[in-house]
């Protein structure tokens, strides 16, 4: 298939998994209803991008994964500050599962034990991290961690170590943009959710960043 051809179907895809998304999320316990257009425009965009950039390859699938766990949950995250257990375990060995399909169709694409320590490292930081300063990391956010270092881990260690890097860096510039116009103070919480997500599907989609910023 032609990539052209691959993202029209892609676009709208993730259209109709944005509205399916946006459904979800009204129905779950402790759910948000979100305005009808906002996820479709946002996973078809997503989607379309991810597809773009990654086809033809194996890591079509992961990036388009990455896409559509970034539209849902950042929306939760942003609406309510919480990551729900209800998407956020499941994703794991849904994860999990994709990694290794990807594996199996294509040998050596990434490393399975490489992703598997990326996810305990990472989530063991996180762990420690949210128990020191609970304020600074929700629960939510370590529970989502497993699923993106999966992601990120398969394809390589550094870039696992990038997408957290990225999720720092942003959150950060967004800190300081709120406090300098005045929006945000030092005690404003922040959901962190989108941020992470944004530096997993920003390593996956573009994994030339990897080398050009690590080495």
């Amino acid at each position: 298939m032609q990539t052209g051809a691959a993202v029209l179907i892609a676009v709208l895809g993730g259209g109709v998994a944005g509205w399916a998304i946006r459904l979800l999320l009204a129905r779950l316990p402790r759910g948000v209803v979100v305005r009808a257009g906002i996820l479709e425009a946002s996973a078809a965009a997503l989607t379309g991008v991810g597809v773009a950039v990654s086809w033809p390859g194996p890591w079509t699938p992961v990036v388009v994964w990455a896409g559509l766990l970034a539209v849902g949950l950042s929306a939760v995250d942003i609406v309510a500050h919480r990551l729900p257990d209800a998407l956020t375990l499941p994703a794991i060995p849904l994860t999990l599962l994709l990694i290794g399909a990807v594996e199996y169709a294509v040998p050596g694409t990434g490393s399975i034990p490489i992703a598997v320590a990326a996810a305990v490292v990472t989530t063991g930081l996180f762990w420690a991290l949210a128990a020191v300063a609970p304020r600074a990391m929700g629960r939510g956010d370590v529970k989502l961690v497993p699923s993106l270092a999966l992601m990120t881990g398969y394809a390589s260690v550094a870039s696992a170590v990038l997408a957290v890097a990225v999720a720092f860096v942003l959150g950060a510039l967004l800190a300081a943009l709120g406090m300098a116009i005045r929006r945000l103070s030092l005690t404003s919480a922040i959901p962190f959710g989108p941020f992470l997500l944004a530096g997993c599907w920003l390593v996956l989609a573009v994994p030339e960043l990897v080398p050009a910023v690590i080495g």
